[in-house]
C-alpha cells in the first residue's frame, strides 16, 4: 500500500480527495497547511511516505516555501504539486523548486489519479516479468535504472525518479549533445524553449552522485549553449 501526504487547505476538496485516494488503495494523511505538514514530515511517520500532494496557496507559508526547505534538505520524496496558477512560468516555477509533476485546479480526477499512478512508479519502477535489467556498467559504477539505484564505487546510491530519467536519456546518447529543450519536452513534458533551471538543478544533483569531483565533471559534460553530452565510455 502506498502512503500518500496530501496539504491542501480547502476542507471540502481535502476531503474528496482523501475519500477518492482511500477508495483507490491509498493510505493518506491530510494536512491543511505547511506548518502542519513540516512536523508531519519531520516524525517517524513520515518514513513511509511516498508521495506529497502539495497545495501550492496555503494559508502562512505557501507551498512553494516547504517545497524548497524539502529539497534543500535533500528530500527526494515524489511531489505534485496542485494550483490554480497555469501560467508557463507558474509551472516553470513549480518545477524549479523542485516539484516533479504540475496540476492545475480544476483538475479532473482520473487525470490526478493517473498522475499519482505515474509519481509512484519513482518509488517502484520495476521491469516487466522477464524482461532483462535495464542498467548502465561505465568504469566503476553501475546503475540499475529499475530500481533508481547506483553502485559508485563501492557505495549505494538512490537516484529520484527524474534523475533516473534524465541519466538514462544521456547514456542513451552518449557521446551526443542532448539539449535542454529535448530533457524538458522527454522528461516533463514542456513543448518549446522556456527559461529554466530545473534541467541544470538534476544535472547538479547527479554529478554530485557519479562524478569523484562534480565541479571538474568526466561524464556528464556541459555543453555552452546547447544541453549536456554524456561521455568517458
Amino acid at each position: 500500500m502506498s502512503h500518500v501526504l496530501l496539504v491542501e487547505d480547502d476542507r471540502s476538496l481535502a476531503l474528496g480527495l482523501e475519500f477518492n485516494l482511500r477508495a483507490e488503495g491509498y493510505e493518506v494523511k491530510v494536512c491543511p497547511d505547511a506548518e502542519s505538514a513540516t512536523e508531519f514530515l519531520a516524525s517517524p511517520a513520515a518514513g513511509d511516505l511516498d508521495l506529497l500532494v502539495l497545495d501550492w496557496m496555503l494559508p502562512g507559508q505557501d507551498g512553494l516555501a516547504l517545497l524548497r526547505i524539502l529539497r534543500g534538505n535533500g528530500n527526494r520524496i515524489p511531489v505534485l504539486l496542485l494550483t490554480a496558477r497555469d501560467a508557463k512560468e507558474d509551472i516553470i516555477e513549480g518545477l524549479d523548486a523542485g516539484a516533479d509533476d504540475y496540476l492545475t485546479k480544476p483538475f479532473d480526477l482520473n487525470i490526478l489519479l493517473a498522475r499519482i499512478r505515474s509519481l509512484l512508479r519513482s518509488r517502484s519502477w520495476r521491469p516487466q516479468e522477464g524482461e532483462p535489467p535495464d542498467e548502465a556498467r561505465f568504469d566503476d559504477i553501475q546503475i540499475d535504472f529499475n530500481t533508481l539505484t547506483a553502485e559508485v564505487r563501492g557505495e549505494s546510491r538512490r537516484l529520484s525518479y527524474k534523475e533516473a530519467q534524465i541519466l538514462k536519456l544521456l547514456w542513451e546518447k552518449r557521446n551526443s549533445v542532448v539539449t535542454r529543450e529535448e530533457l524538458l519536452h522527454k522528461i516533463w513534458g514542456i513543448e518549446g524553449y522556456v527559461p529554466s533551471r530545473t534541467v541544470d538543478n538534476h544535472i547538479v544533483q547527479l554529478r554530485k552522485t557519479l562524478e569523484e569531483n562534480p565541479k571538474n565533471p568526466k561524464y556528464i559534460l556541459s555543453i555552452h549553449g546547447s544541453g549536456y553530452k554524456f561521455v568517458g565510455v
